[in-house]
């Protein structure tokens, strides 16, 4: 018998011996109980019928009707009780239903006997591990050496423990096991896969080393600007502006990391809340082509915006959807090179959604980095990209926004003929 214990109930499983369901008779109390109130009953029905004209007479009649009835009654309960004792089948074993409960539980566990066998794998487990393991050794399910050792300590101490591993079959992944024994022998293996954890800590961390360095980059900058300017240029007046130049572009750099920095980060907080207002995008395409229109002149582009005709109204934030034809054409017109058109387009789609193409002429990007285009901080180029006023996060900010807007970007870039960012949304 193994005993599975929650916090609010203690499920019994009887893994090797079936039990049987036994019918219980009742007591002759209870059976004497009963005959009286039926009696009383019937008395009372035939003294109100008053059958033989006269009350007393009606309730000897209903008392006798009832006693009868009792009689025959008894007998085919006595006769049913054998006939279930020698005809019925066999009820299922009692853990058939302790199985099922457990099967039913939203957790990945493994139950293991005394010698580390596996005797029950769960829906989620099974699923987790892709095979099932049932009635192999725990040492076959997982070539983990901390496991094993954790299962050996649990069943000669009676110790709990959990641990981490990595599992490389069929995937790589980073796997949570805790081990705990049972009060009636065996232990329980609970498995929870944290490779989502992990990869999020890793994106954490690169993300906290990429920014403090972006950061530390134009602060260096300034400092050493400022130091100059108070020490030996002091009194230099043909170099003092040349600094405060320098001082004022870098301050606005950390300046423009610093709002994409807190961009992303607002994004993010409301992922999972998505935009129930109603916009039109013509004229945010239109604002937007309008504020990058100095920047566009100063580089000798033309911007072509050609829509078609019909709706574009999706559900979104106003502000976000504009930022990301913003950044999309400031990322055309600062890397699709000087004097060469940018064409906005409106991409004919197949399912109920609008996309929207921004396609520079520049030198295009390398098949084998354009996945990595929408990472944090990632650049083609990062001498041109910082030179140009780049900060790394634009593509990141998009990405982040359609996400949010249940769209997507689709990047198609041809090395020499130029780049482009189609952006898909929901149609309102």
């Amino acid at each position: 018998m193994v005993r599975i214990r929650t916090p609010c109930y203690s499920i019994p499983m009887d893994i090797d011996q079936p039990s049987a369901t036994r019918l219980r008779p009742r007591s002759p109390m209870a059976i004497r109980a009963a005959d009286m109130a039926l009696t009383g009953l019937g008395a009372a029905a035939g003294a109100w019928l008053a059958p033989f004209g006269s009350g007393a007479g009606g309730a000897l009649a209903g008392a006798g009707i009832v006693a009868g009835l009792s009689l025959i009654l008894r007998r085919g309960e006595g006769r049913q009780q054998d006939t279930a004792q020698h005809s019925a089948p066999p009820p299922p074993p009692a853990r058939d239903g302790g199985r099922a409960i457990l099967d039913r539980l939203p957790l990945a566990f493994l139950l293991l006997d005394e010698t580390a066998q596996v005797v029950f794998c769960s829906t989620d487990a099974r699923r987790l591990l892709i095979r099932d393991p049932l009635g192999q050794p725990i040492s076959a399910v997982f070539r983990a050496p901390a496991v094993l050792a954790a299962v050996t300590r649990s069943l000669s101490t009676g110790s709990d423990e959990t641990i981490e591993f990595t599992a490389l079959r069929p995937r790589q992944r980073h796997l949570r096991a805790t081990v705990r024994r049972l009060e009636d022998g065996g232990v329980v293996l609970a498995l929870r896969d944290v490779s989502q954890v992990h990869r999020l800590d890793a994106m954490r961390m690169d993300f906290v080393a990429n920014a403090s360095h972006e950061l530390r980059t134009p602060l260096a900058a300034i400092t050493g600007m400022v130091e100059t300017l108070q020490g030996p240029a002091r009194d230099d007046a043909a170099n003092r502006d040349r600094f405060l130049g320098i001082i004022a572009r870098e301050a606005a750099r950390m300046a423009r990391l610093v709002d994409d920095l807190l961009s992303l980060s607002r994004i993010e907080l409301q992922a999972n809340i998505a935009p129930k207002a109603r916009e039109d995008l013509r004229p945010l395409i239109a604002e937007a082509v309008s504020a990058t229109s100095p920047l566009a002149a100063e580089n000798g582009n033309v911007v072509r915006v050609s829509l078609d005709d019909g709706p574009l109204v999706v559900q979104g934030d106003r502000d976000e959807l504009l930022q990301v034809f913003h950044n999309l054409i400031s990322n055309a017109i600062k890397y699709g090179g000087p004097d060469r058109p940018i064409e906005i387009t409106r991409i004919p789609a197949s399912d109920d959604g609008i996309s929207i193409a921004v396609r520079d002429h520049g030198e295009g990007v390398e098949p084998s980095l354009v996945p990595r285009l929408t990472e944090r901080f990632f650049r083609v180029n990062k001498r041109e990209s910082i030179s140009r006023g780049g900060t790394g996060l634009g593509l990141a900010i998009v990405k982040h926004i359609l996400t949010r807007h249940r769209g997507e970007l689709r990047i198609e870039s041809v090395m020499g003929e130029g780049s482009t960012f189609t952006v898909r949304l929901p149609r309102a």
